[in-house]
């Protein structure tokens, strides 16, 4: 057991996930606080000369700082890390994707004997090292070829950084599970299967992954709305993603929906609770409302938005919908790190720091569904960061 003190301490206990307006109320601190650990947990918080600790527990005084419970990355790529500076960036969607496509393809296997692994574990554990700097937990998309999962799982832990982990359905082939083929000798609790996006993958297949989590009590996490070649493919079945993926993804008697990625996704029963949508950026008025309403969640990854240049999320719609938001770094293929403290620095121009620091905690574990992380209270991991502002 251990005890630290500091001059401020953000509890968050008492709140809820923040949507709207709640963002913006003026967070409320413990003056001169400590938080007393137990192994991985916390054991009480409160103000230091009211808590009553055990004879034996040491204090360390932090000093004059502020403490918060450590926030969540809630997407990211890491083990694409190795790809870092090799993908086409500021040209577009599809130009990405096109560049990056061929590079995935070239890799086989990751099993301990690959010998494509040790480069490819490096760079994942470099990121995780990076991810740790600012987040106690990420959730991680993977699960594509057969080792990946646990490469990530181990690197992850020698990061001290937690993990969910979702394994990503692609393609169009007829599947018999909700899981991808190559993620199934590898799954652990940790673990949910997700989709790519609706561009890329059955419906059937997604329908299938979204009812097992809703059946198991996990998030179901998916791209949606990223970029407006998404949209032209889903509504006219034309455009450069169209092209990209005609005759190599989609089979040769795909039909476009002629709907928009939200409504589409709507129409199949993917929105409701336990429904995290990633990106967001070309999503309407009504569209957000309608995410809002179901109950489901938003994560936001404006760096790599920017850096692909598909346009920037409407932040002021997104929060007047009420829908939760939380935010993700993405991959090092579309970003320049996977230090989520640096996505809630880009958005300061438009969000105010309370409502920045909600999203990285609170909110980001609601969407994860991390039942008592984002906080600091009894019973609780006991993960939190000194604090200086953004």
């Amino acid at each position: 057991m251990k005890a630290f003190r500091a001059r401020h301490v953000i509890t968050l206990a008492e709140e809820k996930p923040a949507r709207g307006r709640e963002l913006f109320k003026p967070l409320s601190a413990l003056d001169d606080g400590i938080i007393v650990i137990a192994k991985d947990k916390i054991e009480a918080v409160g103000p230091f000369r009211s808590t009553r600790l055990p004879v034996d527990c040491p204090v360390e005084d932090l000093g004059e700082v502020t403490i918060i419970p450590a926030p969540i990355n809630a997407h990211c790529h890491l083990r694409l890390s190795h790809l870092a500076g090799k993908t086409l960036r500021g040209r577009g969607f599809a130009a990405w994707l096109k560049s990056l496509i061929p590079l995935i393809l070239a890799e086989k296997d990751l099993s301990p004997d690959a010998p494509e692994r040790h480069a490819i574990a490096t760079a994942c554990a470099a990121a995780c090292r990076d991810a740790a700097q600012g987040a106690c937990h990420v959730g991680d998309i993977g699960g594509s070829l057969p080792g990946s999962l646990g490469l990530v799982a181990e690197c992850a832990r020698k990061a001290n950084l937690g993990l969910s982990q979702f394994c990503e359905c692609f393609g169009f082939e007829p599947a018999n599970s909700p899981w991808p083929e190559a993620s199934r000798p590898e799954l652990t609790e940790n673990c949910a299967p997700a989709g790519h996006a609706l561009y890329s993958t059955a419906p059937e297949t997604l329908v299938a992954a979204r009812n097992f989590c809703r059946e198991n009590g996990l998030t179901f996490s998916m791209h949606l709305a990223e970029s407006p070649e998404e949209t032209e493919q889903l509504l006219e079945g034309s455009g450069p993603l169209y092209e990209l993926y005609r005759g190599k993804v989609l089979p040769k008697n795909w039909r476009p929906p002629r709907m928009r990625p939200a409504e589409f996704a709507a129409s199949l029963g993917l929105f409701g609770p336990g429904f995290l949508a990633v990106h967001g950026v070309w999503l309407n008025g009504r569209e957000m409302r309608a995410l809002a309403r179901s109950g489901s969640a938003l994560c936001l990854c404006p760096r790599s938005n920017r850096n692909l240049a598909v346009g920037r999320a409407d932040i002021a719609g997104l929060v007047e919908s009420g829908v939760l938001l939380c935010l993700g770094t993405d991959g090092l293929t579309s970003n320049t790190d996977v230090n989520v403290l640096n996505e809630a620095r880009f958005l300061l121009d438009v969000l105010p720091e309370d409502a920045l620091l909600r999203m990285l905690t609170i909110n980001g574990a609601a969407a994860l569904g991390l039942a008592r992380a984002g906080r600091l209270a009894p019973g609780a991991p006991a993960a939190f960061r000194v604090w200086a502002g953004l």
